[in-house]
Formats: structure tokens, C-alpha cells, sequence
């Protein structure tokens, strides 16, 4: 007699099987890693066989209790809903920092828009009064509703818009203006869109090379745009080259000279101080990088001797919340978030095995096994990984409803999954009054450099994050913000 589906549940086995589940499947080549003498473990044991290194060890490094911070420790409070989040800002940004008048009645129409839409109206009034008072020479407490309706103050403003999107205080502003009888017709946002350069074939066959081996589309787009720029130079700047365009320009006649003498100017803009320094390390590393794809494409000898980066900081050390910081994140979360479970879900498997943002969005179900409490992470470049599942991740997982309503955990699609998750972090953040930039991204540089603080041997935290090159460690582990020595020391490191 066949089961009903509800009553199926075949990633879930009972508790006293878990316990048996001791053994690491993928604890082999890991194993080489992380037991070389001296290592994580006391020799005097026997804990450096090969054969012994269990499940446990593996979570211990990652789920150690005193690194994990538990927001049920906490008083619970009453859930509100993200219903409450438009409320939070009128009471505690907007009441504070925007003046009586229109820009207020503008918001206060907001109120019932979602947190998203309702937040993006906050700053866009806040960046225009911001302006308004710059353009009057008066602080922005000073800005009275007169200013606003300046047809000098709309007209301005309208015109330096960054697109459409950011119009929509102005066409409130317009109409009052209008009905003031100040403004006689509505101003048009005449702002012409960028066109999109055309590129060149070969530049086009790197860009789909680099999709096909996962990079990210950040990584991608950067790659191309730098390859791009040094054919517009060519272009511009060597005789054999005129008359010609970037995107049929003879890619197989630049000589190593050309590239030299790009490289020189590139130089020259960093004294001048129009380039970075790790701009212009960016820009040779993705030359060098398509030269490498033309010669395993084409069979063509790069010309690219002396063509070299120069050192660049790469480092940047960042203050980092703590324990208690994290805490009271994890409470605002349970207390504003339309689905704590998913929405604390999201952001425990960024904080504690480390995912990137885009490795949240794509997991699925059937990446996880609740029996054996492991789940397959599929990380840059089309490589998938399998990590263990304990302590809150596994607590918060049972809680979600089977069966499934969605192929994705977190939703229908990734792209909106990452939005709702990125955006939700910022308004999480505003109420919990972090002072940390950044995005979600930070909770992967707590995520090493808790592994890091532990004592955990590098190539352990290099394969626990899932990076290709170990030097990248260095990168996100955050252990002495004014250590100068440190911070030297890994600048000197080669990341190309």
C-alpha cells in the first residue's frame, strides 16, 4: 500500500539514526590537509590516523558553541512582521532627520509601500534634501517647502538623476509646484541612455569561456570592460591601429611593444591619480588572463613579456561584529522577517559553513539530506562541495514545512532570492544599527576569520571556505585591524 506524499519524507531520518552518522564522507583528501604534524590536534592522541578523523572534528571546527551565537538565548519578542520595518523608519529616521513639510507628505504616502520601496523613498528624499540645502547654501534642516518648489531646485535635480527610478520625489514636487502656480508645465527627464559598446569577437568568445567555467558576472564584467579599454587605446594611440575600431581591430597584430606602451600609461594615470593602483594590477592580471585563452584557443603566442602587474593592497582590515552584535541581528530578524525561519536560515548558512550569496540562492532540495545532515554546495566554477549540517542550520531546517512548494529552498528563482536576501540584510541592519559596510558578503569574512581565531591550520579554512588559492584566506581573516606588520605581510602575497 503506497504512502501519501506528506507522509514521505525521504531526507529525513529518525534522531537515533544520526548518531551513528560519525564518519566524514569527504574527509580523505581533507583529512591530508589538516593532520600534518603540528596540526589542529594533540599529537599524544591518535587523532592524527587518517582513518579516525570523524564527523565530529569537522563540526566541532565549524559549530563550536562558543562561536555560535543563539538568538533564542534572548527574551523572545513579538513577531511584527515586515509590515512594521515602514513604521521603524518613520519613527527613528525620518521624524529625525527630514523636516516638516512636503518631503515628509511625500513619505508619509508611502507608508503602506513595502519595506523595499518604502526604504529606496527614504534615501531618495534624503539624498535630494541633502542637495536641496546644498544648492541654497543652507544646512538641510533649513529647507523649507519654497526651496523645494524652486523651479531652479527641480530643474537641477531632475537633470542629475541617475535614471528614471530616482524621479519619483521630483514628480510629486513638480505637481505641487504646478498647483502652487510656480511651475507653469512639468519638467522632462531628458537624460540619454548609454549605449552599449559593441566588442570584439575574440573579446566575446573569452566572455562566454569565462561563463562556461563560473565565474562570477562581477569578475566577468570587469574582465572584458579592462580588455575593452586597451583596444580603444590601441586605437587611439598606435599608428597601425588607426582607423580602425575596438571591436575589429586585428587582435593578432599587437605586438609586445603596444602592450608596454599601454602598460606605461596606465602607469602614468596612477601618478596623476586617475587609476588605483589595484585597478591597474586588475587590468594587467585580465589582459594577461585573455592572452592566455587565446593561446589555448588559437594556439597564439602571447605577447606579453614584461607586460607585469605591480604590487597593489589588496587587504583591507575591517572591524567585524561580535557575538552579542550578531545576537541582536538574529533577534530583529525573528522579529521583523515575513519567514524568520527562512530569512534566519539564509543568513546561518552564510555565516556558518560560509556560502557566498549566490550559493544560498541555489540551493535545492535535493541538495540537502536531513538524514545523513549534509548538503551539497554548488561554489564558483561548477564545483560542488559537501558540508555537514549541525547546531542552529540544522535546527532551523527542520522547522521549514514539507513538502516543498518551490525546487529552491528559498523561493521560485535565485535572482530573486539573492534581492530579497540582500535587501532584507540592509534593513535588518538599519534597525540593529550596524555600523559595518558592506552587504551579506560580511558574514562570510566572521565565517573565516572565526575559523582563523580557532587555530586552524590555513589549508583547513582553505578548504572548509571553498577558495581555489590559499593566499585568498588571507583576504578575509580580520584578526588585528591596526596590525601594520600583518597587514604587509599579506599585501606582499601573489594573487594573480
Amino acid at each position: 500500500m503506497s504512502k501519501k506524499s506528506s507522509e514521505i519524507q525521504p531526507l529525513l531520518e529518525s534522531q537515533g539514526n544520526l548518531e551513528t552518522q560519525e564518519s566524514f564522507r569527504q574527509n580523505f583528501s581533507f583529512a591530508e590537509k589538516i593532520l600534518a604534524l603540528p596540526g589542529i590536534f594533540p599529537p599524544s592522541s591518535d587523532d592524527h590516523d587518517i582513518r579516525k578523523v570523524t564527523r565530529r572534528k569537522v563540526e566541532d571546527m565549524l559549530f563550536a558553541e562558543q562561536h555560535v551565537p543563539k538568538y533564542e538565548d534572548a527574551p523572545t519578542k513579538a513577531h511584527l512582521g515586515p509590515q512594521a520595518i515602514n513604521l521603524w523608519i518613520w519613527e527613528n529616521k525620518v521624524m529625525s532627520e527630514i523636516p516638516e513639510g512636503l518631503l515628509r507628505e511625500f513619505l508619509g504616502r508611502g507608508m503602506n509601500n513595502t519595506p523595499h520601496v518604502f526604504f529606496r523613498k527614504y534615501r531618495l528624499v534624503h539624498a535630494l534634501l541633502a542637495d536641496a540645502a546644498k544648492f541654497h547654501a543652507i544646512a538641510p534642516a533649513q529647507v523649507r517647502n519654497e526651496h523645494l518648489l524652486d523651479p531652479k531646485t527641480l530643474r537641477t535635480g531632475i537633470h542629475s538623476a541617475a535614471d528614471k527610478t530616482c524621479l519619483s520625489p521630483f514628480h510629486f514636487l513638480m505637481r505641487k509646484s504646478i498647483q502652487a502656480g510656480i511651475l507653469d508645465k512639468p519638467i522632462p527627464y531628458t537624460k540619454a541612455t548609454a549605449k552599449q559598446p559593441s566588442l570584439h569577437p575574440r573579446i566575446l568568445s573569452f566572455q562566454t569561456h569565462m561563463e562556461e567555467k563560473g565565474f562570477a558576472r562581477k569578475h566577468i564584467r570587469n574582465n572584458v570592460n579592462h580588455i575593452h579599454q586597451l583596444l580603444i587605446w590601441l586605437c587611439a594611440n598606435i599608428r597601425i591601429f588607426e582607423g580602425s575600431s575596438p571591436d575589429i581591430l586585428p587582435i593578432f597584430q599587437i605586438q609586445n611593444e603596444h602592450l608596454l606602451a599601454y602598460r606605461t600609461y596606465r602607469l602614468k594615470l596612477i601618478k596623476e591619480g586617475f587609476c588605483s593602483r589595484i585597478t591597474f594590477t586588475h587590468s594587467i592580471y585580465a589582459i594577461r588572463a585573455f592572452y592566455r585563452f587565446l593561446r589555448d584557443r588559437y594556439g597564439y603566442a602571447p605577447p606579453i613579456q614584461r607586460f607585469r602587474a605591480i604590487s597593489a593592497p589588496r587587504y583591507s582590515p575591517r572591524d567585524i561584529p561580535t557575538n552579542d552584535q550578531i545576537n541582536e541581528l538574529f533577534q530583529i530578524i525573528a522579529q521583523y522577517a515575513k519567514n524568520p525561519t527562512l530569512d534566519l536560515l539564509g543568513y546561518r548558512f552564510m555565516l556558518d559553513l560560509g556560502l557566498r550569496l549566490s550559493e544560498v540562492a541555489k540551493i535545492k532540495w535535493n541538495d540537502l539530506n536531513l538524514g545523513t545532515r549534509t548538503i551539497v554546495i554548488h561554489s564558483k566554477g561548477k564545483k560542488n562541495h559537501v558540508m555537514p549540517l549541525a547546531g542552529e542550520l540544522y535546527t532551523l531546517l527542520k522547522k521549514v514545512p514539507y513538502p516543498p512548494a518551490t525546487t529552491y529552498l528559498f523561493g521560485e528563482k535565485p535572482s530573486m532570492i539573492k534581492y530579497e536576501l540582500y535587501e532584507n540584510f540592509k534593513l535588518y541592519t538599519l534597525i540593529a544599527g550596524w555600523p559595518f559596510p558592506g552587504g551579506v558578503h560580511l558574514f562570510r569574512h566572521i565565517f573565516i576569520t572565526r575559523l582563523a581565531y580557532k587555530g586552524n591550520l590555513p589549508q583547513a579554512i582553505q578548504s572548509l571556505s571553498r577558495v581555489k588559492m590559499l593566499n585568498t584566506i588571507g583576504l578575509y581573516i580580520h584578526l588585528a585591524n591596526h596590525d601594520e606588520h600583518m597587514i604587509s605581510q599579506i599585501n606582499k602575497l601573489n594573487y594573480e
